[in-house]
């Protein structure tokens, strides 16, 4: 290679896009579609803000007649600088990590429905934690955390955002929020009756976001290396969350497109 393309080469290495494209492929893996760079209006600062990431997890029967299962991710490359994600007891009981899952009103609705009918929903790993709970994510090796903090945040905020603009359509979705890193994650605890925090590498964790006063998000941390373990069982259980749901959903009115989005090249045409 020339000189050029040296430097082009080692800037992109820098970049987060390789990490983006490799989450792209791994969604394609498992039989997933997905979108770069779709947008969402923050509520906060009303900023058009770009979303790296959207999977699409949608029913064989057609987004139309359905539950899908939507994952907004967000995808931080960090180099040589880990994660740690610090955890407690949970905060919520497993139905209520279940009703705080983002959603569409439709698709939340039928959810709480289905939730009574068939407990087995708050036993699913894309729904609530199996143990601890993160409470803040930090990178280590920095006195900066505005990485840490605007993935929390952008990550959560794009999924509620999201999920309220579909929801004037009809649609019945509900939003996985997840970041994704490609260095190290850690587990930071402290041991009751202990004054030494221990820590753990894991490859995944789960962690519970303010999005606002009174507010939590569910988040899901997953590293690069553990990323296609977790979007199979994304796939497998979205699978059986939407036959379970499904048939609790109730009738919105004619369901539209969404101008130019994926939304409109896959809802069938009304009759």
């Amino acid at each position: 290679m020339t000189s050029l393309d040296d430097r082009v080469q080692k800037w992109l290495s820098e970049q987060g896009y390789p990490l983006e494209m490799r989450v792209a492929q791994l969604l394609g893996a498992v039989g997933a579609g997905w979108d770069h760079g779709r947008v969402y209006r923050d509520p906060i600062t009303e900023k058009v803000r770009e979303i790296d990431l959207v999977g699409y997890f949608d029913p064989p029967y057609g987004r139309k007649h359905g539950l899908s299962v939507h994952v907004v991710f967000e995808c931080k490359h960090t180099r040589d600088k880990p994660w740690v994600l610090f955890c407690s007891n949970p905060p919520y009981t497993p139905a209520g990590f279940v009703g705080a899952t983002p959603g569409t009103e439709r698709a939340v609705d039928a959810l709480r429905l289905a939730t009574e009918e068939h407990p087995s929903i708050l036993e699913m790993n894309i729904l609530r934690p199996k143990s601890l709970t993160g409470f803040n994510l930090v990178r280590t090796h920095t006195d900066n955390q505005d990485a840490a903090f605007h993935a929390m945040r952008g990550v959560s905020t794009s999924a509620t955002s999201v999920a309220e603009e579909i929801g004037k359509y009809g649609h019945a979705v509900i939003y996985l929020a997840v970041i994704v890193v490609d260095t190290p994650l850690f587990e930071c605890t402290l041991p009751t009756g202990q004054d030494e925090t221990k820590l753990r590498r894991i490859g995944r964790g789960f962690l519970v976001y303010p999005s606002e006063p009174g507010s939590r998000i569910p988040v899901h941390v997953v590293t690069a290396d553990a990323l296609p373990d977790f979007l199979q069982i994304v796939s497998t259980e979205s699978m059986t969350l939407s036959n379970l749901v499904t048939p609790f959903l109730k009738e919105s009115g004619r369901i539209k497109a969404v101008p130019g989005s994926r939304e409109e090249s896959q809802v069938e045409a009304s009759p």
